[in-house]
């Protein structure tokens, strides 16, 4: 079977040709059972059943690079070797290198198999849909430190069943997907280092423009999206020039690219480094594994060190990793980039939760009052009064629940304002505000779904990373006590977001109307427990004091 026919048979051995491109098909084994098929550039696949009643497919766990170990480390990913026969897809890859989240985390997701050999993705695909779908490619979130592609929120069933095509992807994370340093810099062909999780990026989408077609999917209909470090991923891809053309639409979920150069970059809050600044943060993390020096064999010294101590040594260090401006990937700060228009010209949904902070930052002290307000006087300056004056009842309440709301709308809702402001005059935009309080789970431990929150089920507000059950379709999937609203909003949710992969807007038949996004109104549709209504300048005064004061390096 050739990458550019296919054919489909359901319930039946016998096959039927389909014109031009089509799903994956289920063929004779020759001992009366069926495998489903698809031919890819590399070699042939065989996947399994996700739905069989509704033609689901799925195909795990398929290598889109070659394993990023030994002297491949530290490099721009490199083409997978084609194989002879079939391989089978049919099992999850590992999750790439990552620490192991603390279970009293609402991220908590347990003993993943981790690997350095994890460059893998997973497509759900409708079989039998007699025409290109639209594909949507998924980047998960977790500060550029943490995630999996495969975790069960993602699943693609559901939003196959709207009629796309479903991707999701792993990428490298922490310094062995982000590390920069002067002996990197220095062998690399384009005299950049740190950006390998964005590249991984770029060779997914390489990946579904060479071989989607053979699962029934549109390479010129790619619409990209990702939540948290996802979503900043999403910013990156939608400034980078290496991306150009890979994609058409973009959705980012609480996350963005804004507010100029980082010197420390946070796991929480994000940043864009500059190539000094990554520099100095590789050859921290380079001295606590003891390979200091210069030159080639300064990299085979960092390269022979184990995984794990890598993690460590970035721990020891005290230093975060993620997106630098290194000249290739990214040629300037993303704001320059957007200023000068020279971004990726393509719509957008962008989007962010009323209560961000509430687990992302449940760390947070609960500080004496005189000592919380020393604390922003301290960050602030002169912006001080207006911003605890902005946040007089949040203060009033707890100090806890203030520094968590300043900080979850400079480094998330701000962000998002600020991406919609950059294009909002030269590409489609729809901004959204989640508002509703899902009930709170564990993410990825869905059979220990409470956090003990005090004010109950719903006590954590829309918190961040909330609004994913519902953008997959997947509320029952995840999680316990799903209500009637819950269900209604993530059909809706859900539908806005495969309308949009189809055509570039979320507006369809028994939708709310979505008001696309303009810079005089600033209008948006906000999510909420009363219902999906139309908004506008959302938390505007707040978050015009960030304009003029976002932090360099905060929280």
């Amino acid at each position: 079977m050739g990458r550019t026919q296919t054919f489909l048979a359901v319930g039946l051995i016998a096959m039927v040709a389909c014109g031009g491109d089509s799903a994956p098909f289920p063929s004779d084994a020759g001992d009366g059972a069926r495998r489903l098929v698809a031919q890819t550039t590399s070699g042939e696949l065989s996947g399994a059943w996700a739905d069989e009643t509704a033609g689901v497919a799925v195909f795990r766990g398929i290598r889109f690079a070659q394993p990023p170990v030994g002297d491949l480390r530290w490099r721009p990913p490199a083409p997978v070797t084609s194989w002879e026969g079939t391989v089978a897809a049919s099992e999850f890859g590992p999750a790439c290198w990552q620490a192991r989240n603390p279970d009293n985390s609402p991220y908590a997701r347990g003993e993943l198999p981790r690997s350095e050999d994890c460059l893998t993705l997973n497509v759900w695909s409708p079989v039998g849909a007699g025409e290109r779908l639209p594909v949507m490619v998924w980047f998960h979130g977790g500060g550029h430190s943490s995630g999996v592609g495969s975790a069960t929120i993602f699943d693609g069933t559901a939003m196959a069943n709207n009629g796309v095509l479903m991707v999701t992807a792993n990428y490298r994370l922490g310094p062995l997907g982000f590390l920069a340093h002067p002996a990197l810099t220095a062998e690399s062909h384009h005299g950049a280092s740190g950006n390998y999780g964005i590249l991984d990026h770029v060779a997914t989408l390489e990946w579904v423009r060479d071989n989607i077609a053979a699962f029934g999917g549109n390479p010129d209909n790619v619409t990209i999206f990702g939540q948290s470090a996802g979503s900043w991923s999403v910013c990156a891809l939608q400034a980078s020039p290496l991306a150009r053309g890979l994609f058409h639409k973009a959705i980012g979920h609480s996350g963005g690219c804004f507010g100029g150069p980082r010197a420390h970059l946070s796991r929480t809050g994000g940043g864009v480094a500059t190539e000094s600044s990554g520099h100095d943060i590789g050859l921290a993390i380079a001295a606590e594994l003891g390979a200091e020096g210069e030159g080639p064999d300064l990299a085979v010294a960092l390269r022979a060190a184990e995984p794990e101590a890598v993690m460590n040594a970035q721990r020891a260090a005290g230093q975060g990793t993620g997106v630098i401006v290194d000249g290739w990937v990214l040629p300037a700060l993303p704001d320059a980039i957007f200023a000068a228009g020279e971004q990726n010209d393509v719509p957008v949904i962008l989007g962010s939760m009323s209560d961000e902070g509430s687990t992302l930052y449940a760390g947070m002290a609960e500080l004496p009052r005189n000592q919380f307000v020393a604390g922003i006087r301290d960050q602030y300056g002169e912006q001080a009064d207006a911003v605890l004056a902005a946040y007089v009842e949040e203060v009033d309440s707890s100090t806890k629940t203030a520094g968590q709301a300043i900080a979850a709308d400079r480094n998330f809702t701000w962000q998002m304002r600020a991406w919609a402001r950059a294009i909002g005059g030269t590409n489609d935009v729809f901004l959204y505000f989640f508002s509703h309080a899902p009930p709170v789970f564990r993410l990825y431990l869905p059979d220990r779904p409470h956090l003990d929150f005090p004010a109950g089920r719903r006590g954590a507000g829309a918190y961040h990373s909330g609004d994913l059950a519902y953008a997959f379709g997947n509320v029952g999937l995840v999680g316990i006590e799903w209500d009637d609203r819950d269900r209604d909003l993530s059909d809706q949710m859900s539908k806005y977001w495969s309308n949009f992969a189809k055509t570039g807007d979320p507006n369809g038949d028994g939708l709310p109307e979505w008001p696309r996004y303009d810079r005089a109104s600033e209008g948006a549709i906000e999510f909420a427990t009363v219902g999906t209504v139309p908004t506008s300048k959302v938390r505007e005064a707040k978050l015009d004091l960030f304009d003029s004061t976002y932090q360099v390096g905060g929280n």
